[in-house]
């Protein structure tokens, strides 16, 4: 695989997007606090998702309409997170595509990423809609957790 990852690295350096990024002084410092205010709100709405899931806060809507009203923000944030995240890999593909804290993060968001479609499935379905089991509530703290997780690999990646 590092093979693969090493030739991708490689073709990404002779992209024009490459050398622009690389030559513009706040390119990267730019896409880089997009990322982070993306990670900020897809970060905040799961944790507000959790700690109502856990029946701590917002107990004024059910578990399942919170999940409604936080999956824009969750949406949009990780489109935000995909767009911002290749622009970073075009301008640094040695220091992101070849660090292992970079290839964990990645797995961490996939399953992120189910854990989140798991849990609003489930949230769907409660009954009675205002009381979450026991399995959302773990769902909900895994996902918090694997949020945690995730920035903190996104940060290790720069001294990796």
């Amino acid at each position: 695989m590092n093979e693969w990852l090493s030739g991708l690295v490689s073709w990404i350096e002779t992209l024009g997007l490459h050398d622009r990024m690389q030559t513009v002084e706040w390119a990267v410092p730019a896409v880089q606090t997009v990322h982070i205010l993306a990670i900020a709100a897809v970060f905040s709405s799961s944790l507000v998702l959790a700690l109502r899931t856990a029946h701590v806060s917002g107990i004024d809507w059910s578990p399942a309409r919170w999940g409604q009203r936080l999956n824009a923000w969750v949406g949009t944030g990780l489109g935000i997170l995909l767009l911002s995240g290749v622009l970073m890999i075009v301008g640094e593909p040695k220091r992101s595509l070849l660090s292992a804290a970079f290839q964990l993060k990645m797995m961490l968001l996939l399953v992120a990423i189910a854990v989140f479609l798991v849990l609003g499935y489930r949230l769907q379905r409660l009954d009675p809609p205002d009381r979450a089991t026991w399995v959302e509530r773990v769902l909900a703290a895994l996902l918090v957790l694997l949020w945690c997780a995730i920035i903190a690999c996104g940060r290790w990646i720069a001294y990796a």
